[in-house]
């Protein structure tokens, strides 16, 4: 696939893994909450023909082993960030998905310099974002809950594969914990300047008049996709990498 660059690097006590595909302006794509970066491997075909795209995995996630720390998005912006640094990006479109749009809000709190443009995808800034019963199925996790393939996804490329429901676990730590540095507040998202693009599936997880409002406190609008909270990357992403295009590169 494209020949492809990987790596790792020392980034707050991590060993962080990061793909990167392509060449030209950087687009950097952060995966969702117990995902790994090929995920996004359905978008690549298209996007590396317009973008060098840098896949990077999180904390726990894919190929970036665990450390003793709690799991926490305001921190995994920070290593984020810091690896960025590492890789000479001082300037971005930042593509998050899920809880990698969670990150990517925090990025564009702390390091506002980094985003050019930024497209959240089912994203929340706050946990009531969900349908209650998400919010719930969040706070009492367990590895049998989570489809299959993502299971089998994490053992694939995870350096200790039998961790899978050590992270399940700390992901549940993290919502119950309802640490307020995890999420924005209202007018701390109508204070982002970088242009925004926010997409959910027309059967997402997230409840549509908290993502219509979020569109308004950033200034942009909602674009709402045929699928649910993940098939609309996995099995059909044209009408994504449409609104992609429209926002990314003929802009």
């Amino acid at each position: 696939m494209n020949n492809p660059k990987s790596g790792y690097k020392k980034v707050n006590g991590l060993h962080m893994y990061y793909e990167i595909h392509g060449s030209g302006k950087p687009l950097i794509m952060l995966h969702g909450q117990f995902a790994t970066a090929s995920m996004f491997y359905p978008l690549l075909p298209d996007l590396v023909q317009h973008r060098q795209v840098v896949l990077i995995e999180q904390q726990g996630h894919g190929h970036t082993a665990d450390i003793d720390r709690p799991l926490s998005f305001a921190q995994m912006a920070h290593d984020t960030a810091d690896l960025l640094s590492q890789l000479e990006i001082i300037e971005a479109d930042v593509f998050g998905y899920s809880a990698g749009g969670t990150i990517a809000l925090q990025l564009a709190k702390l390091y506002p310099h980094l985003i050019r443009r930024l497209v959240l995808a089912s994203t929340v800034y706050s946990m009531d974002g969900y349908f209650p019963y998400i919010v719930e199925g969040l706070k009492h996790a367990s590895a049998e809950a989570f489809p299959s393939e993502m299971r089998q996804e994490y053992e694939r490329v995870a350096p200790h594969p039998e961790d899978w429901s050590k992270l399940i676990a700390k992901g549940a730590e993290m919502a119950n914990r309802g640490n307020k540095e995890d999420f924005l507040e209202p007018a701390q998202l109508q204070q982002i300047t970088a242009p925004v693009l926010l997409v959910m599936g027309d059967k997402d997880i997230i409840r549509p008049e908290y993502a219509h409002e979020m569109a308004k406190f950033l200034h942009s609008k909602l674009v709402v996709v045929s699928g649910d909270h993940a098939s609309y990357i996995a099995a059909q992403p044209q009408p994504l990498l449409d609104q992609l295009h429209d926002f990314l590169f003929h802009s």
